[in-house]
């Protein structure tokens, strides 16, 4: 698999001051930790059917999961594991992504199915939904089976702003963080069938997985903010896989998107089994190169130290550049502090 080190990333001698907490999205599901390195994983939660994991600065962890029945559970630590104390209902189906709001007290929490939505989960005394903003216009239809309504996939908090990406609307949504409220301010198009899934930052620019036409996008962000993105586009994968937008198959899938401090983007397309290799500098984008994640469907991708932790869901293994261990389906990545 793909290694920093080989791509010019320094080397991190505090490799493993983090730890990770690993979702098994498993009908009996759960949390697992590893050390990153050799060790094995242990199982330090029962969580059934988990999707996403992020860890709070108080030491409370936050899962979603659920598919109609949209679930968010808040755990606390007790002793070397993880125990529910809180679990709402979201209103929409598969929950896939939150963020931290600016003020450290509230989440946004991301609606992909059934309605699309974001919620505002507020997390201090009980836990408890304290908005939602539905998304209820058409899809942007390109992609029929993909774009019949607004399929929201993931929030990134960047100072007052939030922007969510809309797959089924080949938009993104911007909306801000005022006075304890979020507030819908616009948009930005991304280009038609292209199915904008995760975002992530580096430097001044955004850059996009854009799962249903195989590609990566970037745009300065203050351009993105405005409204009036003029995106650069590169390939996600040159493997010869096809995208939903332009029909035939099997289909790539990219998914998550991670930059590393060095610029070097990496992509997983899930259905490719590959990393997708590109750089982002300036306001250029460069495809670089593409290689094997080690599995199949590499469903998510974390950077420690520059360099990627691979989340291999369908070979029940996550990958690291010395170590790999095996967990059941594994859907999702977090570092732990400390």
């Amino acid at each position: 698999m793909a290694n920093g080190q080989g791509q010019g990333a320094p080397h991190s001698g505090a490799r493993y001051a983090g730890r990770f907490l690993i979702a098994a999205r498993t009908p009996t599901g759960g949390l697992w930790r590893w050390d990153g390195g050799t060790g094995p994983a242990e199982q330090v939660a029962d969580a059934p059917d988990t999707a996403f994991v992020l860890p709070l600065p108080d030491g409370r962890i936050v899962t979603l999961g659920g598919e109609e029945d949209g679930h968010l559970r808040i755990l606390e630590r007790s002793g070397a594991r993880y125990t529910i104390a809180t679990e709402l209902a979201t209103q929409g189906g598969e929950p896939c992504h939150a963020a931290l709001l600016p003020d450290g007290e509230h989440l946004v929490v991301v609606n992909y199915h059934l309605e699309g939505s974001v919620l505002v989960v507020a997390l201090t005394g009980s836990p408890r939904i304290v908005q939602r903003i539905v998304f209820d216009e058409p899809g942007a239809g390109v992609v029929p089976d993909r774009q019949d309504a607004p399929h929201p996939h993931f929030a990134l908090v960047t100072g007052e702003w939030v922007v969510v990406s809309d797959l089924g609307c080949d938009t993104l949504r911007l909306l801000r963080w005022e006075a304890g409220v979020l507030v819908q301010v616009g948009g930005c198009a991304t280009p038609p069938g292209s199915g904008p899934r995760h975002l992530a930052i580096h430097d001044a620019n955004l850059v996009v997985s854009a799962e249903l036409s195989n590609e990566v996008l970037s745009a300065p962000l203050d351009d993105v903010l405005a409204g009036a993105a003029r995106w650069r586009v590169q390939p996600a994968s040159r493997k010869g896989f096809a995208s939903a937008r332009d029909g035939g198959g099997p289909l790539t899938h990219p998914g998550e998107i991670v930059v590393a401090h060095t610029g070097r983007v990496f992509v997983a397309n899930r259905g490719a089994g590959t990393l997708g290799l590109l750089d982002v500098e300036g306001e250029e984008l460069t495809f670089e190169s593409e290689v094997d994640a080690g599995g199949a469907w590499p469903q998510h991708v974390a950077l420690l130290g520059n360099e990627p932790y691979v989340a291999l869901r369908d070979d029940d293994l996550v990958l690291g550049p010395d170590g790999r261990v095996s967990v059941p389906a594994p859907v999702w990545l977090a570092i732990l502090p400390g």
